[in-house]
């Protein structure tokens, strides 16, 4: 779901845009909050669970990344959903991933990047987050 904190939280980039019309963020240039990715996780799972059951299956996920790649950038924001997040996500590998499964690499990746543990990846953070990944300076 987040693509670092985010790409780095999900294996999904760097951040440019939300679902359901949240504001973007571009990584390394402001504080992000833990609330911020749990709310992102949730407002992408509800997108993505299209027929309300509480859990994704893998039809749900195509269709997602087929609406996903639509995008004028080709959904490659903080949210992007990278081909094999269904089968990371899907802990329990029951071939649905709930809000729970969803939320568990995003929340591990925003906890490794908040180094102090206040609850706020700090710019600092967030920087040497994305170095330690590999993913940027």
């Amino acid at each position: 779901m987040f693509k670092l904190l985010i790409s780095m939280m999900t294996g999904i980039g760097v951040a440019t845009a939300f679902p359901c019309g949240a504001q973007a963020v571009e990584l390394g240039q402001r504080p992000i909050k833990r609330t911020e990715v749990l709310a992102g996780v949730k407002a992408q799972f509800a997108t993505m669970d299209r027929n309300h059951d509480g859990a994704i299956d893998d039809e749900e996920f195509e269709a997602y990344r087929a609406r996903q790649a639509k995008l004028p950038d080709g959904g490659a924001g903080l949210y992007h959903i990278g081909s094999r997040w269904f089968e990371k996500s899907d802990a329990d590998g029951d071939g649905r991933v709930t809000l729970a499964e969803a939320g568990t690499r995003p929340l591990q990746m925003f906890d490794l990047a908040d180094a102090n543990r206040d609850g706020i990846a700090s710019v600092a953070e967030q920087k040497l987050a994305m170095m330690l990944k590999g993913l940027g300076g």
